[in-house]
């Protein structure tokens, strides 16, 4: 399994554009990738759903936080360089062959991977969750045989407040289409004596992943196709309102 670790945080508009054209990449020949990075500071929409339902654009822009659409479905996220984006690009198994197999595979090995004798981490539906507290919340996309799993691990505290960007985290948020689900969030460095950082967590993840799937974990760069894809997805997809603002 191909490895790549990107933790320099990556514009968003990048960092998506990535994703799709590994989702090709692994569709194309069949070989499983484990992409570890970070997103620069921005707001991340589920393929289906309205920024107008889901983020407040006012703020958005004064605090210049890019409003982007992602590759895959579910709620609308907030990165920034305190998390880390763990994503699995795969062959499906009799094991992992639909939505609700991948997420309980995935959602239980990193909820066993990130306890402690600190704190316990649950895994529920698509999220990880500490008590009541959400810890991250994941995706999916599908082409094929091929699927890609990516979750969004709260690390260190977010830079501004998230319900000063995500409306589904205030009083009265009404979806138009696909709704998030608010909830209260929490981060690992608000349950460990000392803060932790996003590179912390790469080896343990890779490890824990690479044993899960049975699979040896090969350290990886992008190829040049994937980097001249990844060129083309951001100039004519990620980087255009027709796709961002088109519901």
């Amino acid at each position: 399994m191909r490895l790549l670790i990107d933790l320099a945080p990556v514009a968003a508009v990048r960092g998506l554009a990535i994703e799709e054209a590994l989702l090709e990449s692994a569709c194309g020949n069949g070989e499983d990738i484990l992409r570890l990075w970070r997103n620069q500071q921005s707001i991340i929409l589920g393929r289906s759903q309205s920024i107008s339902s889901e983020v407040d654009t006012v703020q958005a822009s004064r605090l210049h936080v890019p409003v982007l659409r992602r590759v895959s479905g579910g709620g609308t996220v907030y990165h920034d360089p305190g998390n880390l984006n763990i994503s699995v690009f795969a062959s499906k198994r009799p094991w992992l062959s639909d939505v609700a197999s991948i997420f309980a595979f995935f959602g239980q090995l990193l909820a066993d991977t990130l306890s402690t004798g600190r704190v316990h981490v649950i895994a529920q539906d698509n999220g990880l969750y500490i008590g009541k507290d959400k810890l991250g919340g994941a995706a999916q996309a599908h082409r094929g045989t091929t699927f890609l799993y990516h979750t969004t691990l709260l690390v260190q505290p977010p830079c501004v407040p998230m319900d000063s960007l995500l409306l589904a985290m205030r009083p009265g948020y009404e979806a138009t289409g696909i709704a998030s689900r608010p909830r209260a969030i929490t981060t690992l460095t608000d349950h460990a004596p000392a803060p932790i950082e996003p590179a912390d967590l790469v080896p343990v993840i890779a490890r824990a992943l690479g044993c899960g799937l049975g699979v040896d974990m090969k350290e990886d760069d992008l190829s040049q196709q994937e980097v001249r894809r990844a060129d083309e997805l951001q100039a004519i997809k990620y980087g255009s309102a027709r796709w961002n603002e088109r519901i």
